[in-house]
């Protein structure tokens, strides 16, 4: 299985999961034309979309990619917010589904949001299990026999403590709605990543992140020769 970042940040974010059957799109919040562009004017080549939530830096294309005819999928919670309750595809928290090769299982995220999801999928073409969550202030669950993770790590919570000019309400928000590195790196301690590979960092704040340490704080709470990545704008 390959994981692919297209677009990472509050600006908007696309990712790409491909085996060598099937190519799904994790989130479309970029506008179509600019998606197109990213995923190389080859989307007539993806099976689907998963949403994660309604927020437009994940959700801008959805209306683009309906009208296009591709299957996207996200929990009624999403689909309500958006609108789009009779033409998405609905999905529910650990309830398994499957798009060519993948088995998914969606899982409930913590974000402000309707009903935010994460998603666990599983290649039966090479076997490969990753696991996607973005936008969420922390996590519960454990991945067995996990390959790849991409997960978010947003900010840097003394970097976000010196921007003095930032509004209350969006430090507030920040800090009740995103993942932390710190809160990241507590998180990856309680993971077996005996069998992991890579580990992709989403979602890093142009302000309150700094992608070098990010990395080098992770590296130092996994096991040695995963790669670590930071998925860029």
């Amino acid at each position: 299985m390959k994981f692919e970042s297209l677009a990472s940040s509050s600006h908007g974010n696309a990712y790409v999961v491909s085996d060598r059957d099937t190519r799904i799109l994790l989130e479309c919040g970029v506008p179509y034309k600019q998606l197109q562009k990213l995923a190389g004017f080859s989307l007539s080549e993806f099976k689907a979309c998963l949403v994660s939530h309604e927020h437009k830096d994940h959700a801008k294309s959805v209306d683009d990619l309906l009208r296009r005819g591709m299957d996207v999928y996200m929990s009624p919670g999403t689909s309500e917010a958006l609108g789009y309750a009779d033409l998405a595809k609905l999905i529910e928290h650990m309830e398994q589904f499957n798009i060519g090769s993948f088995d998914i299982v969606p899982f409930t995220t913590f974000h402000d949001a309707a009903e935010p999801l994460g998603f666990l999928i599983k290649s039966r073409v090479d076997g490969d299990v990753l696991a996607f969550a973005t936008d969420t202030v922390n996590l519960r669950y454990k991945f067995p026999g996990l390959n790849i993770l991409a997960i978010e790590a947003n900010y840097d919570k003394t970097v976000l403590e010196r921007c003095e000019k930032l509004p209350e309400k969006v430090r507030h928000r920040i800090t009740n709605a995103h993942m932390e590195i710190d809160t990241l790196c507590d998180y990856l301690s309680t993971l077996d990543l005996s069998e992991c590979r890579e580990i992709h960092l989403l979602h890093l704040s142009d302000a309150t992140s700094r992608e070098a340490e990010f990395i080098a704080k992770v590296a130092r709470k996994v096991p040695r020769g995963i790669k670590i990545k930071a998925c860029g704008k």
